[in-house]
């Protein structure tokens, strides 16, 4: 099992609870050779990239993100009353066997289930 490696910089504007929580998906999704895009609400910012560092640089530039992957995505939205929670990060996802693995493993990481 990969630990996750959590840079406490990055995202630069989210709190510490959403950044422990993005960088455990990511974590994970790269884990599972998927390679990320990254919509910001108004445009892709990120074609597929598997670059953990400019994943996170590219995220947190507006209230909300969603993350892309050819399974489907997770839609976030910081600041989302997740100080204590950081679950409450991951606002929705595409509905599929793997997001749902996914979003059960961030869960279990974060001590959650």
């Amino acid at each position: 099992m990969m630990e996750a490696s959590i840079n406490p910089l990055l995202p630069q504007h989210c709190n510490m609870d959403d950044r422990v929580c993005i960088s455990i998906l990511i974590d994970e999704l790269l884990s599972r050779d998927k390679s990320v895009r990254v919509f910001d609400g108004e445009e892709w910012v990120l074609d597929p990239c598997t670059d953990k560092t400019k994943i996170l640089e590219s995220l947190a530039h507006t209230g909300e993100d969603t993350i892309r992957t050819d399974e489907g995505g997770f839609y976030l939205i910081y600041d989302n009353g997740s100080d204590g929670d950081p679950m409450i990060l991951i606002s929705d996802y595409t509905d599929s066997e793997f997001n749902r693995e996914v979003y059960a493993a961030v869960e279990k990481k974060l001590g959650v289930s």
